[in-house]
């Protein structure tokens, strides 16, 4: 598969190309299954090949790709258990993240929050794959950074890019729809009245039913074992 990056300089150029790869894959512009090759970047880039494969291989250290036979590195394939361990261990770590954000929770972040929350469901009324993915990315990162809790948030990043690929399956029109409104609202509405609990099991309710619906509709479509 092509990718298309933008020209770059030459410093930091292995850790520019690791970015970009990474950002394309948590927005879903890559499938499971997808093959990415040292040609189809070196050639976009005009670069040689050495940073190119250090950065594919940082991703594939951190299981956000996995080696294919010849030149070319896959975005992972994942199974149903696979995919629910994933989400087994995000439950644990999110919610922990969630309840240490909490005390920090400053009206500031409570309003960035709520501004991110408005533009995702413009996107979703839209329709907008992308947009949707992006700003729930930037919700849950901006409440789990508040935690103060870097190497935390690193760990939980890793875990997202895991599973980021599947979530344009997740985000296809029509888009799901959890019952009792959307946890983001829910999570706002507890950092408002410093209710951790509250914050914590909307949290846990949008993780697990999103999660839910994600595997039920990749098994009925066949896209998962």
């Amino acid at each position: 598969m092509t990718i298309n990056l933008a020209p770059m300089q030459r410093e930091n150029m292995t850790a520019r190309i690791y970015r970009e790869i990474k950002q394309k894959i948590m927005m879903g512009e890559l499938r499971p299954g997808d093959t990415i090759t040292l040609r189809s970047i070196t050639d976009t880039l005009g670069v040689s090949q050495t940073p190119v494969r250090e950065a594919l291989l940082q991703l594939v250290s951190e299981r956000a790709l996995t080696l294919s036979p010849g030149k070319s590195v896959k975005v992972p394939e994942l199974t149903v258990a696979q995919l629910q361990e994933l989400r087994s261990i995000r439950l644990e770590l999110e919610c922990f993240a969630a309840r240490r954000a909490v005390p920090h929770a400053t009206p500031a972040l409570i309003a960035e929050l709520r501004g991110i929350h408005a533009n995702l469901m413009a996107s979703r009324d839209q329709q907008l794959m992308a947009p949707v993915l992006a700003r729930n990315f930037d919700f849950h990162f901006a409440l789990y950074s508040a935690a103060q809790m870097p190497h935390l948030l690193f760990i939980i990043e890793n875990l997202w890019v895991q599973t980021a690929s599947y979530l344009s399956y997740l985000y296809t029109p029509p888009f799901p729809v959890l019952p009792d409104g959307h946890p983001h609202e829910g999570i706002i509405a507890g950092l408002e009245a410093a209710d951790t609990e509250a914050v914590v099991r909307e949290i846990r309710r949008d993780i697990e039913g999103h999660g839910e619906f994600l595997i039920r509709y990749l098994t009925e479509h066949g896209l998962v074992k």
